[in-house]
């Protein structure tokens, strides 16, 4: 743009022949430098590269053959500037290049500015201040090209046209400015500078005039002079002229035929007299004997005394022909006065290409074309009339470069301080650009989900707070989704993939649905959908849809995925406006479906709210007994089923409570468990069994049997507190088994089977507790470390009710001896079956046919008597 102004300055401008605003070879270097700079930028290597060759040729050029108004450092920077487009490339190391170099112009624009600044029209380089501050400004946006290009790469951003357009416009009217200002000021430099040759030329012309007129008046006089006056008149007058007018220097008469004698001769010095004696001005005498003439002597060029020869024919009828010649001092003839308001500029009167005479000079030293341009490259030339309405060309030469920086500095401020506020107007609107998108980051942060891109359960909430607020007689829907099995997913097949399947499973529930919906990811694998003006019936249809849609294959990276979903429905009540109550009806009913198998739906109902809340209040009331250690120990014997004496027994937990009641294991451990407190309960009645045991007086063959959850093995060393335990009581290790379910199968099982195994290494038995009634594998079973398999009540009590229980029983008790392990039968409550498990060799029973759950005290008052009685 700027090297477009400088061509358009250089074509319309009056003073671009004078003093351009930008030269030829800068406009055509500031017009290459920023196609190079946008090929760069588009990436477009070759074109870079090419234009980076030009403009090395032209730095040479310019330093070598061209004359410049602004001095080397120009070329040398055009140089530069080539070399660093020359070794573009996307290569880190161009990008450094074009970084430091960036860095180095604009350092070297600023030392400019500030020389300039400090030394002004004193520094040599800078005669033409105008194009001297257009090329430092452009190396100043060239280096700072320079320096963001590489980033602009690097990071590529959308472009603010709005703040470019702004910021382009304020150039350009800062630099339109800038010239008018520039050009103004020319202009006023130009106009003294013809004003000071058109004051000369008419000083000089008056001089020239007064004299001639007054030599025309003596000439007149001799030629009505009478013959006996004649050399009196020509004595007195030639003397008279000689002291009355400065510039005359000699008088001379001569006679036709007579050029080397003169009839008369009068000269201020004697020398004076010898310039008639030239060759050259006698041959110009004769061809000028019958016409009046002017001529300047060549010779007295040279010296500092230049003369000018007037000659005048007199033509007295008395006397022959004559001829009058004066010599005049032409150095006085050119010294007129000037006004001191156009006293910037030498002026010369131009008598030939060789010969330009100073007007007004102490020293008179006639200077050649060539020698002149020297002086100053501000320089003009006008013909104007000089005696006679003969034209003379007259030049003015600047002597005073000083003269522009007393507007070039203001202009100079004008100009920066336009580019600086183009500056601040793009990085404000570059400001405002990232605040905006980052607002949009914050508003998406804040309302949207940054994996699944649905909105946040609180932005959802208050939309649905609103809705009921606004339409409280209308019905609506929450759907709660919770995937299933979800974590198995994330754990083996890592985070990634994990996000990227709740993306898809976002993607599905937006898919084919009424326009309204709104969804959002509630935590984790969950969601919630809101369905305004939607009855029961048709969010009964759109829990289904959901469930169909999930259950469809996922292809990830060439694995099959397949997910089911557990749903909860709640709708609203009439005028309800409570949407956290709506969404957590939807959650309790959601775990409802979970606790169903999952891949289901359930629609909340008010005994759902009264058994959550129970669950809740249980909970909380859980905790505080663990805290305050309110549980207690119970333990149910278990006999051998021959000799039917007490081998063993199974700790129980049991919770007391204050009216002397108790709160069945059967509701509070499901709740312990899906906690996680199951873990500090089941360690307070680990140590509390073992404390108890440490305290009876039994064989080194009885077994008391804990209950250990799967959790335990999870998240403590089950070795290392077992071992801790043993040894502060003094307890056996070989009197402790502990019992897990066949849920020790499916849940960790790799990591629970190396436990197991480590507590049969330093002694202790496992058993698995309830078997037959879970989904054990018997792949599993012949690798699991287990000693004892108890088999479920459920067995013992349809023993004889159900024709496949006896099948099952003898199963896994003929299994069980296979594999070498005890096999105990719990839920013993009548003698025909004991006798039946008797018969299949079980050896050891377990129910209230013998014993039921007794406290310390009474179980320690049982094996007493149980013991005296086999004494």
């Amino acid at each position: 743009m700027l090297g477009m102004a400088g061509f358009s300055n250089l074509v319309v401008s009056d003073n671009a022949d004078i003093m351009p605003i930008m030269t030829p070879l800068l406009s055509l270097t500031t017009l290459i430098t920023g196609v190079a700079i946008v090929s760069y930028q588009l990436q477009q290597w070759l074109i870079t590269r090419l234009l980076g060759l030009i403009l090395i040729v032209l730095g040479v050029y310019a330093a070598g053959w061209l004359t410049l108004q602004i001095s080397l450092w120009l070329p040398t920077t055009s140089m530069v500037v080539g070399l660093v487009l020359l070794a573009s490339s996307n290569r880190a190391l161009s990008a450094q290049i074009c970084r430091w170099s960036g860095l180095l112009l604009l350092l070297f624009a600023t030392g400019l500015f500030v020389s300039l600044w400090l030394r002004g029209y004193t520094t040599s380089w800078a005669t033409n201040p105008i194009a001297v501050t257009a090329a430092m400004v452009i190396i100043l946006l060239v280096g700072g090209a320079f320096l963001l290009l590489p980033k602009a790469l690097e990071q590529p951003t959308k472009r603010n046209f709005s703040g470019i357009l702004v910021a382009a416009t304020i150039v350009i009217a800062t630099v339109v400015i800038w010239g008018i200002l520039s050009n103004e000021h020319i202009d006023n430099i130009k106009s003294r500078g013809a004003l000071n040759l058109q004051k000369s030329s008419e000083a000089i012309s008056s001089r020239l005039d007064i004299q001639n007129k007054a030599l025309v008046r003596l000439v007149s006089r001799w030629n009505h002079v009478a013959e006996d006056s004649w050399e009196q008149l020509i004595e007195v007058d030639t003397t008279t002229y000689l002291n009355d007018f400065e510039l005359i220097q000699a008088m001379m008469l001569y006679q036709q035929q007579e050029f080397d004698n003169p009839l008369l001769t009068k000269a201020t010095a004697p020398a004076e007299l010898l310039i008639a004696d030239i060759d050259s001005i006698k041959t110009w005498r004769q061809q000028q004997f019958k016409q009046q003439g002017a001529v300047v002597v060549e010779d007295s060029l040279a010296t500092n005394e230049p003369r000018f020869i007037l000659v005048f024919p007199i033509n007295n009828p008395h006397y022959p022909a004559r001829q009058l010649l004066v010599v005049l001092n032409l150095k006085k003839l050119l010294s007129v006065s000037k006004i001191s308001y156009l006293d910037y500029f030498d002026t010369y009167l131009k008598l030939s290409d060789d010969y330009f005479l100073p007007i007004n000079s102490q020293a008179f030293a006639p200077l050649s074309k060539h020698e002149l341009a020297k002086k100053h490259f501000f320089q003009l030339s006008t013909s104007l009339p000089v005696f006679g309405e003969q034209p003379m060309t007259f030049h003015a030469v600047l002597n005073e470069p000083g003269i522009f920086w007393q507007n070039a500095a203001i202009n100079q401020a004008v100009l920066l301080v336009g580019l600086l506020l183009a500056a601040l107007f793009l990085a404000t609107f570059d400001i405002n650009r990232r605040l905006n998108r980052e607002r949009k980051k914050l508003f998406t942060v804040a309302q949207f989900d940054s994996v699944t891109q649905l909105i946040r359960r609180d932005v959802l909430e208050q939309r649905m707070t609103e809705y009921l607020q606004k339409s409280p007689h209308l019905s609506c829907c929450v759907l709660f989704i919770d995937l299933d099995g979800f974590k198995a997913i994330n754990d083996n097949l890592g985070l990634r993939i994990g996000n990227k399947l709740l993306h898809s499973v976002a993607r599905r529930l937006q898919q084919n649905q009424q326009d309204n919906l709104q969804i959002a990811r509630f935590s984790g694998d969950e969601f919630i959908v809101f369905a305004p003006d939607t009855d029961l019936q048709k969010g009964r249809e759109l829990a289904k849809t959901f469930l169909r849609q999930i259950r469809e294959k996922f292809d990830f990276y060439e694995l099959d995925l397949y997910l089911t979903a557990s749903i909860g429905l709640s709708v609203s009540k009439f005028h309800s406006t409570d949407a956290e109550l709506l969404i957590q009806n939807a959650d309790v009913a959601m775990s409802h479906a979970k606790r169903s198998g999952g891949n289901t739906f359930e629609v909340f109902a008010d005994k759902m709210a009264i058994q959550y809340e129970h669950e809740l209040h249980l909970r909380n009331k859980l905790q505080k007994a663990i805290e305050q250690r309110e549980f207690e120990v119970y333990y149910q014997p278990y006999v051998s089923a021959r000799g039917q004496r007490i081998i063993g027994a199974e700790a129980l937990v049991r919770w007391p409570q204050p009216d002397g009641s108790f709160i069945s294991p059967a509701e509070f451990i499901p709740i312990a468990e899906q906690t996680g407190q199951i873990v500090p309960l089941s360690k307070l009645i680990m140590r509390a069994a073992i404390a108890d045991l440490a305290k009876w007086q039994v064989g080194k063959n009885f077994t008391l049997s804990i209950n250990l959850s799967v959790k335990q093995f999870q998240r403590e060393n089950i070795i290392g507190t077992v071992s801790e335990l043993a040894q502060e009581y003094q307890v056996p290790l070989q009197q402790l088994q502990f019992e897990l379910t066949e849920s020790v199968m499916v849940e960790d099982a790799q990591k629970v089977f190396r436990e197991l195994a480590e507590l049969r290494t330093i002694g202790c038995r496992v058993a698995i507790d309830d078997f037959g009634t879970g989904f054990s594998s018997l792949s599993y079973l012949s690798r699991l470390p287990i000693d004892t398999l108890k088999i479920d009540r459920e067995f013992s009590q349809s023993i004889f009710t159900d024709p496949a229980s006896p099948t099952i029983c003898k199963a896994i008790t003929d299994m069980a001896h296979g594999l070498n392990k005890m096999v105990i039968v719990e839920g013993i409550e009548t003698p025909e079956q004991a006798d039946f498990f008797m018969r299949q060799g079980c050896m050891g029973l377990q129910g209230f046919l013998f014993y039921k759950p007794m406290p310390f005290d009474e179980f320690d008052k049982t094996l007493a008597a149980e013991t005296t009685q086999h004494e």
